[in-house]
């Protein structure tokens, strides 16, 4: 359950969860709280079932009984909440009914659904309700615990999976975005990812990117960017790249599907000012990158420096720029580092891993009268 399946790293997540719990036999429905039906219905090949509902903020009593028969009709055991907005529902069907199960994935980057009066007061009486929080880092973890008065027994931890099949290494989508880029095979490609709110930093990336400029002399690299945000913001921005790095950065816009993105660059450059975990970091090392980053968040949880890629400290623009020339200026570091980022994406952050967990997760919380009966049926999304 979720208020909205809006494109972007969140849906990623749920919908990557749905994929690789379906084959194991657990039936997923996806419950888009505002979401209206026709918004949804894009993910109906995916799920078992999906539901729009269009409703608001704070929904009523009606709008709650909707949702309790939805989780009747569907024969739902458990609900997955992905935010505050799901949790608050999650929690009322439970005092409705307790033999329902519920967990909540915290996602948040930023505070907005714990800091405040309102929110602590809202985690106050629904989390109790809440059988597991679970958490895509360690630090998130102890936000989560330091944050809300959640027993810390009940905050888990389970890295978000990448979906190997998808991204992983594929040499001829290099040369099919280097000839849409106009790029000659020698010039090296470092590519960002991110919206262009400042929490993730883009602006940090074009100073960094500058100061790596500078250090390189004349050797051939080019930045592409892909993401979107306000007309505002991205007029500021391109006006940046083009003062700070003139002729070296392409902007590519928001990207449905990165991965081809991903398969043709040579490194990967991430330097937000908050991160809950890197998800797009994770699918970088899964295409075989390095990466470049200030070490923020569950960032360094992710990246072992030295080896799958370098971190810096957060801030350190300098020092950032540093590293990427370091690495654009080194073939041979890339490949060593880039096959080593492979090999611990494949390990620790294969999308099957991810699923197996939720599934050994939600077959602990499911009564195993019930399960053996019926099987189970799983409101993933909702």
């Amino acid at each position: 359950m979720t208020l909205s399946a809006a494109q972007g790293g969140r849906r990623d997540a749920i919908m990557t969860l749905i994929d690789h719990l379906r084959p194991m036999g657990i039936q997923c429905g996806i419950v888009a709280l505002r979401d209206s039906a026709s918004g949804i219905a894009t993910l109906a090949d995916r799920a078992d079932y999906v539901d729009g509902l269009s409703i608001r903020a704070r929904p009523t009593w009606a709008e709650l009984k909707t949702v309790w028969q939805i989780c009747r009709q569907r024969g739902v055991d458990l609900v997955h909440a992905h935010d505050h907005g799901s949790q608050y529902v999650a929690s009322a069907l439970r005092f409705v009914s307790p033999s329902l199960r519920a967990v909540m994935t915290f996602h948040r980057t930023l505070g907005i659904e714990t800091e405040g009066r309102r929110n602590r007061t809202r985690n106050a009486l629904t989390l109790p309700l809440i059988q597991r929080v679970l958490t895509a880092s360690e630090e998130r973890r102890k936000y989560v615990i330091d944050s809300t008065l959640v027993s810390k027994n009940k905050v888990a931890v389970i890295p978000i999976g990448v979906d190997l099949d998808r991204f992983r290494p594929n040499r001829a989508a290099r040369g099919e975005i280097r000839e849409r880029l106009g790029l000659a095979p020698d010039v090296t490609l470092a590519l960002a990812i991110g919206h262009f709110g400042t929490e993730k930093g883009i602006d940090q990336v074009l100073t960094a990117a500058a100061r790596a400029d500078s250090l390189l002399g004349n050797q051939p690299w080019h930045l592409v960017v892909l993401g979107t945000g306000s007309e505002s913001r991205a007029a500021v921005l391109q006006e940046a790249g083009q003062r700070l790095l003139p002729g070296r950065v392409t902007w590519a816009g928001f990207q449905t599907d990165v991965t081809p993105w991903l398969q043709a660059a040579d490194l990967f450059i991430h330097a937000p000012r908050r991160e809950a975990f890197g998800m797009v970091v994770a699918q970088a090392m899964a295409c075989g990158l390095p990466v470049v980053a200030l070490a923020i968040g569950g960032v360094p949880e992710l990246i072992m420096h030295d080896r799958t890629g370098l971190l810096v400290p957060p801030g350190d623009l300098d020092a950032l720029g540093s590293a990427i020339a370091r690495m654009v200026a080194s073939p041979s570091l890339r490949h060593e580092m880039g096959e080593r980022a492979l090999g611990r994406a494949m390990q620790y952050y294969d999308a099957r891993e991810y699923a197996r967990r939720h599934a050994a997760l939600y077959r602990e919380l499911i009564p195993f009268i019930r399960s053996a009966v019926r099987g189970y049926g799983i409101a993933v999304g909702c």
